[in-house]
């Protein structure tokens, strides 16, 4: 019986009164404790061992890694990103327009560490840091061009600015699928890394210990033509340009190209990872108008010849079919979904450019589309169609009739672009109601496939509070089920989880510059620890916080966690409530814990003291927290 039947006020008073002497004894002290916060401890010298405080946190299984990772003293004004121009390289990100040039990473070292839980793992983190006279500070700030919006633009966490107070909708919920990367370009660069330097990666990555993504995105190259693509043959392009199985028509397969790219994939699926789409950004250049993986010679122009249509579905679901059926070489690997384009309805792909791409239209997509379903089938492949992995401010218009082959809808996440006068956040919130009220209406989920801070420049941490508003959005106005960064490790700071110089590598004579860890992993930390695939996104009944707030309850982990990003530079006030009824046999049992990421501070823990009902608290100043209430079983 619900508690909304009508008959539950028959019901004797004792009943009641039981239950709110239950509240009562749980909850007394957290209120008359009020809203303060201590600040964290400094980094200790060594691993520390899980304190008492920390046992009802959720455990992560103990993992042994080596690696020690320190952040650069850097250089550089801080505040305002606007300065010189910056490198006009159409390589330097996953899309054709100006982006800044990065920084050099610093020093590395190695250690045996093992980590149990959230709060442990963050120390560790820190301790490894420190023992090795390391300093943990933001990356410098980067330039941009005077014309781009700088990543110094201040959202607060509820629109009006002041305090926030939000109820959270248990009975509003879906299942979240999970957080990824792409493999393309990273997999090509750290897959030939000697595993003294590759493992270590890997488990920051993809470990229970590290990052715990767990979706993957492999990428089918196109190979390329050293005639046609210069610009993929040498310096960073050299791992860009993706390796292709089939290197012209008259040639057989070689299913040696891709080595290093398969290397990581596997490495991931070896750590937890679950979930997997093959995908391609460009046909095989010989199949391609140009000759080039890297787009038509026109703008606009579409690069597919139609006479190789049905050998494109051929090839892509040929590689899906290896992966599948040969245990030795693909090791039984099923993808999930195959997605056969990626930014084709854009028309920026050109001819001589630093990466693959392809533009094709619509038309051309559905021919293609149902080519590739056929040959799945014929195949006895289990493997699902996705598409259109566009932006999400041109996917609604055009995709809608794509929908019966389509198994859910993969976008792009960039919240950067704007039209007709509206802001970025404007155009994309339009975009994402539009999107959401499509998907539903075709009763498919939608997934942000892609993200990364185009067009934004600034400090680290200023641009790791963007991406925490940009994933916080996607959950609450888009609806998405799971959210991938465009590539884990980059070569440009400001794109970069890992930020790692691509110009040297550890097997090469140069001097190799180790990793540095950016604000934006251990944000994206907060999230993948504390509502990982298998969480139940809550939903917050306040729209004006839509980018600011957001919920999940994890079932196998009993806990409620709320994640707020301020990028305000005074603090803020925020009450969350929980109805009472979702805390079914939460007793004595129950406690709130609380960690932050800000610019002297990477996920510590700080000491929670306000209260359970509501959970108030005071978040500083351009900082991002999250709070976890355990031992909650709701009454579903």
């Amino acid at each position: 019986m619900s508690l909304g039947n009508p008959r539950l006020s028959s019901r004797p008073l004792r009943r009641t009164f039981l239950l709110l002497s239950v509240f009562s004894a749980a909850f007394s002290a957290a209120f008359s404790a009020g809203v303060s916060e201590s600040a964290p401890a400094s980094a200790p010298a060594s691993a520390p061992a899980p304190s008492p405080s920390d046992e009802i946190i959720p455990d992560i299984p103990g993992i042994d890694y080596s690696v020690n990772i320190t952040l650069p003293v850097v250089s550089g004004t801080s505040g305002d990103p606007v300065g010189p121009p910056i490198c006009f390289d159409q390589g330097l990100s996953p899309h054709p327009v100006p982006i800044p040039c990065g920084e050099n990473s610093s020093l590395t070292a190695t250690s045996q560490v093992a980590s149990h839980s959230v709060s442990q793992a963050a120390s560790l983190a820190s301790a490894r840091i420190a023992s090795i006279g390391g300093s943990s500070r933001p990356l410098a700030a980067e330039n941009s061009t005077p014309n781009l919006t700088p990543a110094t633009e201040l959202f607060d966490i509820c629109t009006g600015g002041g305090s926030a107070s939000v109820t959270l909708n248990p009975r509003r919920r879906n299942k979240w699928r999970g957080w990824g990367t792409s493999l393309c370009w990273l997999g090509n660069f750290v897959g030939g890394f000697p595993d003294t330097h590759f493992n270590p990666l890997m488990d920051l990555l993809f470990s229970p210990s590290g990052l715990n993504l767990n979706i993957i995105r492999y990428n089918i190259g196109g190979g390329n033509n050293a005639t046609n693509s210069p610009r993929l043959q040498t310096g960073w392009g050299k791992w860009r340009g993706m390796p292709g199985f089939k290197a012209t028509e008259q040639a057989g397969y070689n299913w040696s190209a891709d080595d290093r790219q398969r290397k990581v994939l596997f490495a991931a699926r070896a750590r937890g990872a679950d979930t997997f789409e093959a995908f391609a950004n460009s046909p095989p250049w010989w199949m391609t108008v140009s000759g080039d993986v890297a787009g038509a010679s026109k703008y606009g122009e579409g690069n597919l010849k139609v006479q190789y249509e049905e050998a494109y579905a051929e090839f892509l679901t040929d590689v899906v079919e290896k992966f599948a059926k040969d245990t030795s070489w693909g090791k039984g690997m099923v993808f999930d979904t195959l997605e056969p384009f990626n930014e084709a309805l854009e028309g920026w792909w050109m001819k001589g450019g630093g990466q693959e791409g392809c533009n094709i239209g619509l038309q051309q997509m559905k021919r293609i589309l149902l080519m590739v379903q056929a040959a799945l089938e014929r195949k006895q492949l289990k493997t699902g169609i996705v598409s259109v992995d566009s932006f999400v401010q041109t996917t609604p218009r055009q995709i809608g009739t794509l929908n019966p082959f389509l198994a859910r809808y993969n976008v792009h996440g960039y919240m950067s672009l704007a039209k007709n006068g509206t802001s970025p956040v404007e155009w994309t919130t339009q975009k994402f109601y539009d999107m959401k009220r499509m998907a539903k209406g075709q009763e498919k989920e939608v997934w942000v496939f892609e993200w990364g801070p185009l067009l934004r420049g600034g400090e680290d941490m200023d641009v790791a509070l963007f991406m925490a508003r940009s994933i916080i959005a996607a959950i609450n106005i888009l609806e998405a089920t799971g959210w991938v960064f465009w590539q884990a490790i980059d070569p440009v700071a400001s794109w970069a989880l890992i930020h790692i110089d691509w110009s040297k590598t550890p097997d090469e004579s140069t001097v190799y510059t180790p990793p540095t860890v950016s604000k934006k992993f251990w944000i994206l930390k907060h999230f993948t620890s504390l509502a990982p695939a298998g969480s139940k996104r809550l939903y917050v009944n306040k729209a004006a916080c839509n980018y600011g707030i957001a919920a999940f309850y994890t079932p196998k982990k009993r806990m409620v966690s709320v994640f707020v990003v301020n990028q305000k530079a005074t603090p803020r006030y925020v009450k969350i409530h929980i109805p009472w009824w979702f805390l079914r046999n939460v007793g004595g049992k129950s406690k709130v814990h609380s960690w932050r990421t800000s610019y002297a501070d990477d996920l510590v823990k700080v000491n929670y003291r306000g209260g359970h009902w509501p959970i108030r608290f005071a978040i500083p100043s351009r900082s991002f927290a999250s709070f976890v209430l355990t031992h909650v079983r709701p009454l579903w």
